[in-house]
């Protein structure tokens, strides 16, 4: 019996964050971690190319932020689920308000909330998938 992975794509600009996170990730089951990448630019970028189920991505990245990348991948690539991972909770709130259909997660969160969030946030999935 297989069981389709979630492919999730890590945008964060810390290269100790992006490299725990795709470790983590890896390490659950039902996950896959499929592309890290450390700019808003090229996360858009590797998001149309590889079309995740996921998308976990800092408030605070570089060019674009977080904010602009979930809009944009939320145009653009709407079947794609947005988790916002950030210190700033502010960004989320931004976000929201802007129209993005995004998670929320601090970075100080304990891990299985962000792995709770992930499963939440894929297409055709449930919490307790």
């Amino acid at each position: 019996m297989t069981q389709e992975h979630i492919r999730v794509v890590v945008a964060d600009d810390h290269p100790s964050v992006r490299e725990n996170l795709r470790y983590l990730i890896d390490a659950e089951t039902d996950l896959e971690c499929i592309g890290v990448v450390k700019d808003g630019r090229r996360c858009i970028e590797m998001c149309r190319q590889l079309q995740p189920d996921v998308l976990v991505v800092d408030g605070n990245i570089p060019a674009p932020d977080g904010v602009a990348i979930a809009l944009t991948v939320g145009r653009l690539l709407p079947r794609v689920g947005l988790v916002m991972y950030t210190l700033d909770t502010e960004m989320c709130a931004l976000a929201r308000r802007s129209g993005a259909r995004v998670g929320c997660v601090p970075k100080d969160a304990p891990y299985e909330y962000l792995v709770r969030s992930i499963r939440q946030a894929a297409p055709n999935r449930s919490a307790a998938a």
